[in-house]
């Protein structure tokens, strides 16, 4: 299924591809999640750059679990 969600993007500092990325069904829960991760992870200037929650169309695919993941970004994501 297509659908346009909210996405967790964490970036490699050497890529110009996401290297990990995560749906969420609201802003406020991607926000949520990467205040949480910040908190919990040891600093580095570039946190900010290197993780971004942005709205973008995703192809999602039902695990047996019943949650859903991404099977392919169907846009191009620039950081």
């Amino acid at each position: 299924m297509i659908e346009m969600v909210f996405v967790l993007l964490l970036w490699s500092s050497s890529e110009d591809v996401p290297i990990e990325y995560t749906p969420y069904e609201s802003l406020s829960e991607c926000l949520a999640t990467k205040r949480k991760i910040k908190r919990n992870i040891v600093g580095g200037s570039d946190f900010d750059q290197r993780w971004q929650c942005k709205e973008i169309t995703v192809q999602l695919e039902k695990s047996p679990d019943g949650k859903f993941h991404i099977t392919k970004l169907m846009e191009e994501v620039q950081q």
